[in-house]
Parts: structure tokens; C-alpha cells; sequence
């Protein structure tokens, strides 16, 4: 099996093109290539899934022989939900979403790693800023994250119970990322809250809020967290990767592309190669992925340990993980990144 994987580039294109009549991975082509849809759990712009934009801008989908259709949400609950309900072939998503759907009795994998890191930031608003000082003073405040259930609430959790707390001491307000969340900043509709770049930048530079927490490195990740954290990545259903898996690994091929083309040039290169839709204001991107790119895969490698401290992130938010469904291991399936490793 790990032979069809490894197939050369032009065997894959012709079973790729052989797929093209298919349900599921788009049955029609478009100029010679096998359609795929792909559902992205944030707004564009996000830099924990800079692997998609990059990987689009640079014409690396086109390259595998796909015609790559995307569809970004406001935040990952709903991504996940599109691609579990079989509207779309893949997600860039958190994993935490295939964690918290095994519960259901649905199963969703991740096929390569974005992020060995959470890459969020604890943001405090800056009129509060001197009276939360740790995660000590976060009690009976409100905390803003993209949406109930998604990966910054999670996390959210998990730093409350650090300080001693819970979710029920203090009220989560879902308020999107981007725009929206700075928005609710503003407004004063929330006190701190779980930002992700290029949100978290945009609130530093404009002096509207203030780190407490920096997940983005390893060693304030460490405080949380024993270790690496698995965050976003490339989720299907195993249904897919059976149907097509020829598919999946292109658009692995192409994650991993992005990925070592982040890992060796500069922000500004990288930001020079994106359309003005994605990077907005180019000082602050390039600032944005200065600061995150620190939690960035090296090589769309999934970390066991990583996916053992979402686990137990999980847990801590709630959720009734019965211990069969603990084994990380059941939320991933590495061949398709050993394959593209090896091209």
C-alpha cells in the first residue's frame, strides 16, 4: 500500500485524472484536473493556515493535478461540520474537532500537521491590562474566542484549569477572529481573549490590547502544556481516504511544499508570494508571521505527543472521551506525509 504512495509524479496524475468522474472528490474536471473541495476554519488571512494560502498562491494544487475549490468559514466548528457531513473532501482545521466527533461515532484524521504549536495568544484588553496581570485574574471575565467548541475555546479551558479555574468561572463570548474580534475588543464586549496572527498583531501595533500568554513558542507553551500541542493541520474521513487516496496525498504533496518553503525564506518573501486578499496590510503580515512562524510544522509531520496534550486538552474542556477513543493514534494517519517526505 505505502508503494501507491510513493508513485512518481506522473503515475499520480493519471490516477489522479482517473478519479476526476468520482463522487466525493469532485466528479468533473476543470483544464485536465481532478477537483477537490477544501473547507478552511477561519476567515482568509489566518496564519495557522499560511500552509493553504501559500500552498494556492504558489501553484502547488495545480502542479498535483488538482483543481483545489475552497470555502473559508468563520471559524473551525463550522469547516469541520461541512467536511463530517460530506459536503467537502478535506478542512484545514484544528484537531481538535476529529477528537471531539469520535464521541459522536464520527471520524475524521489529520493527514499532516500546519502547526506543532497552538499558535494562539492570550490578549488582554489594554484599559485592563493592570488588573489582569497572569492567568490568575482571568475569574469572572469575559474571554472572546472564534466560536463555542473551537480550538481557542479548548485551549481556553485548559488555561483556566493551569490557574486553578474553570470554564464556569468566567463567560465565553464567541466572536469570530479578525475583524469581528477586534470589533468585540473595541466595543468592550469582551476582556481578553484567544487571538490567532495576523488578529493578535493588528491589537499589538494598534496598542488596543496587551500578551499574556504566547503560544506560539515552545517555552510559553510549556507552561500549559507538557510539550508540543497539535493544532491545525489537513482533517478528511477515513471514507475518503479509502475512495481517494491518490487525492489526499496530492494535496498533502502540496501542504509540504508550503511547508518547507515557509521553513526557508524570510516573512517578507513569503508574504511577497500571497495575493492582497490574504495579507491585507504587508507590514503588519510580515510582523504577524515574524511572530508565529516559530510554531509552523517543519515538514507536515504529526507529533504523537502533540495529539496526546489535545487529548488531554479536551478532556479538561468536558468532553467524554471514554478511554478507547484516547489513543492518539486514532486521529491521524501519517503515510501520506512519509510519502511526500520521500519525493
Amino acid at each position: 500500500m505505502i508503494g501507491t504512495f510513493m508513485a512518481s509524479r506522473a503515475g499520480l496524475r493519471v490516477a489522479i485524472l482517473a478519479l476526476a468522474a468520482a463522487a466525493g472528490c469532485g466528479g468533473a474536471e476543470a483544464a485536465g484536473k481532478t477537483r477537490v473541495r477544501i473547507a478552511v476554519g477561519s476567515k482568509p488571512g489566518n496564519i495557522v493556515y499560511l500552509p493553504v494560502d501559500l500552498a494556492r498562491a504558489l501553484g502547488y494544487f495545480e502542479q498535483e493535478g488538482l483543481d483545489a475549490q475552497f470555502r473559508y468559514f468563520e471559524a473551525g466548528t463550522s469547516a469541520a461540520e461541512a467536511l463530517a457531513a460530506g459536503e467537502y473532501d478535506l478542512s484545514a482545521n484544528s484537531i481538535d474537532h476529529a477528537i471531539k466527533m469520535q464521541g459522536d461515532g464520527r471520524r475524521l484524521q489529520m493527514v499532516a500537521s500546519f502547526t506543532d504549536y497552538p499558535c494562539v495568544t492570550l490578549v488582554v484588553r489594554k484599559d485592563l491590562s493592570a488588573q489582569i496581570r497572569s492567568e490568575r485574574d482571568l475569574k469572572g471575565r469575559r474571554i472572546g474566542v472564534t466560536a463555542e467548541g473551537a480550538g481557542t475555546h479548548v485551549l481556553a479551558a485548559s488555561i483556566l484549569h493551569h490557574a486553578g479555574y474553570s470554564l464556569r468561572d468566567v463567560e465565553i463570548v464567541p466572536v469570530g477572529s479578525g475583524d469581528s474580534f477586534i470589533a468585540a475588543m473595541a466595543q468592550k464586549r469582551i476582556d481578553v481573549g484567544m487571538a490567532t496572527d495576523p488578529t493578535t498583531t493588528r491589537l499589538l501595533m494598534s496598542g488596543a490590547a496587551s500578551i499574556r500568554l504566547d503560544m506560539t513558542t515552545p517555552d510559553e507553551t510549556g507552561l500549559i502544556f507538557n510539550g508540543p500541542y497539535q493544532f491545525t493541520g489537513l482533517l478528511v474521513r477515513p471514507d475518503t481516504i479509502r475512495a481517494h487516496p491518490e487525492v489526499v496525498q496530492a494535496v498533502v504533496n502540496a501542504t509540504v511544499k508550503a511547508l518547507r518553503f515557509i521553513r526557508s525564506h524570510s516573512a517578507a518573501e513569503i508574504a511577497a508570494k500571497l495575493p492582497p486578499a490574504i495579507v491585507g496590510d504587508s507590514y503588519i503580515y510580515v510582523k504577524s508571521l515574524e511572530h508565529s512562524r516559530s510554531a509552523f510544522a517543519k515538514d507536515g509531520t504529526i507529533q504523537l505527543s502533540g495529539v496526546a496534550n489535545n487529548i488531554e486538552s479536551q478532556i479538561t474542556f468536558g468532553r467524554n472521551l471514554p478511554a478507547a477513543s484516547r489513543d492518539p493514534k486514532l486521529f491521524l494517519d501519517e503515510r501520506f506525509v512519509r510519502a511526500a517526505l520521500t519525493r
